[in-house]
């Protein structure tokens, strides 16, 4: 049975939701000027994780949905040497992506930081308590990003070598990627075809982010002689979805 993503995800934005409500609990308990910015913070880490919440909710009863085979557009199973090229595929992908992720949130980061050092503090000791604070936090997120890419690997390895696809989300491996959700947006369904390979199904949409709209592609493997239903597949993807749907070859003109 594929495990479901989105149940670790629940728990943990459950967990960071309680802790955010105890910093803030915290910060007025201690009824200091020099602690306000453990309300702000808490705040900021409860309302966020609190929205979570119920955005992995969705995809928890989502994909439970699309395990017990309803609301699933095609289920393929994969053999051993397409399953192995498509997870080293991932991991390079998810690598460069996560590189520039990390430069963004580092950027935030500092100015943050900074902003908090500057006109937050009068007591040095307070400003370098809080210093530590955000550069543990820092540490772990930076630790996150660069081992994530061979945590998921490695997950890809161990896991099904199966695909499950909706018309709002697809499951990939153990990788599970939805395209219809709170502050996303479908933008395009492609069949990205190629002479010598198997087709990819590539389906384009952007994440609404404090940083802005941002880019995602999620790709598709295509089991051998599946060519003709990965097409119709793709169609009504973009069908049930309201977007173009359109036919390329592999690195024509950009990479997918």
């Amino acid at each position: 049975m594929p495990v479901n993503n989105a149940a670790r995800w629940l728990l943990f934005a459950v967990i960071m939701t309680v802790a955010g409500g105890l910093m803030i609990v915290s910060g007025i308990m201690l009824d200091d000027y020099d602690f306000y910015w453990m309300i702000l913070v808490g705040l900021l880490v409860f309302l966020t994780f609190f929205i979570l919440i119920f955005v992995f909710y969705g995809q928890y009863k989502l994909l439970n949905k699309m395990f017990a085979g309803e609301e699933v557009l095609a289920h393929w199973i994969f053999d051993g040497d397409e399953h192995q090229k498509k997870i080293k595929e991932e991991y390079q992908d998810r690598k460069a992506n996560n590189k520039s992720l990390f430069g963004i949130m580092t950027f935030f980061f500092v100015v943050i930081t900074a902003l908090f050092l500057i006109f937050g503090f009068d007591d040095g000791e307070d400003a370098l308590f809080f210093f530590l604070i955000m550069l543990g936090v820092f540490a772990i997120v930076a630790l996150a990003a660069f081992l994530a890419p061979t945590a998921g690997y490695r997950k890809m390895k161990k896991s099904l070598a199966e695909v499950y696809i909706s018309s709002k989300s697809a499951w990939v491996m153990g990788q599970y990627i939805q395209w219809v959700a709170p502050m996303t947006e479908i933008s395009e369904v492609i069949l990205a075809d190629s002479e010598d390979e198997s087709p990819l199904i590539i389906v384009e949409f952007v994440v609404f982010q404090r940083t802005g709209p941002q880019p995602q592609t999620c790709r598709i493997p295509v089991p051998k002689n599946r060519e003709e239903e990965a097409k119709q597949v793709a169609k009504e993807i973009a069908a049930l979805n309201s977007v173009t749907f359109s036919v390329r070859r592999k690195n024509q003109g950009r990479r997918i």
